[in-house]
């Protein structure tokens, strides 16, 4: 069995007069740290704030450990907290996910 832990982050993009979201969601496995996802994503829903971008992040990283991960044999075990406003205020700062804590059962 193997643990891991996964991430996302989302930075906005401006690309022919509209914004978009990049993401990137990472997998940690102590090891080696392996980018699982990156693309360019419109928006599910406004993004008026930075708890927005928090919630993008957060729910495509839930996506991507329920299928692209699901695919690999990982499942999610647990999640950490969302970042806190005092996280947010904090110069340089990055739209991310709640840190969630995985285990894969095969070898491969």
């Amino acid at each position: 069995m193997r643990f891991g832990r996964v991430e996302g982050v989302v930075t906005p993009v401006i690309a022919d007069g509209r914004t978009l979201l990049r993401l990137v969601v990472w997998l940690d496995t102590g090891t080696r740290i392996e980018t699982v996802r990156e693309e360019l994503l419109a928006p599910l829903r406004g993004v008026d704030a930075f708890a927005d971008l928090v919630w993008h992040a957060d729910q495509w990283t839930q996506e991507t450990i329920g299928t692209t991960l699901a695919e690999r044999g990982w499942e999610a075990i647990g999640a950490g907290e969302l970042p806190v406003a005092d996280d947010l205020d904090e110069p340089g700062a990055l739209p991310r996910s709640a840190p969630y804590a995985v285990r894969n059962l095969s070898w491969a």
